[in-house]
């Protein structure tokens, strides 16, 4: 039961900024992300979006990721909005 799709355009761009974050964060988002694109749900997020606010707030209160990082999981957060 496949949700929805996203072009070699939005899955290049999203990859990109995934590229740059840690690790287990990355790891994270791919999950939500490849489950969200087929109707199910991961760790309790109903979107990848999710997953982005999430560690952007907990990186707010306590930061662990760099400026650079900072920045590319905004613009990641952001295109995952927009493809999805």
């Amino acid at each position: 039961m496949i949700a929805t799709a996203l072009s070699p355009l939005q899955e290049n761009n999203i990859q990109t900024y995934l590229r740059t974050m840690p690790a287990d964060i990355k790891g994270n988002i791919e999950e939500c992300k490849d489950k969200w694109l087929n109707g199910e749900t991961s760790f309790g997020y109903p979107h990848p979006v999710q997953v982005c606010i999430n560690i952007q707030t907990i990186n707010a209160r306590q930061p662990f990721l760099t400026i650079q990082q900072s920045v590319d999981l905004q613009i990641l957060k952001s295109h995952l909005q927009e493809a999805m």
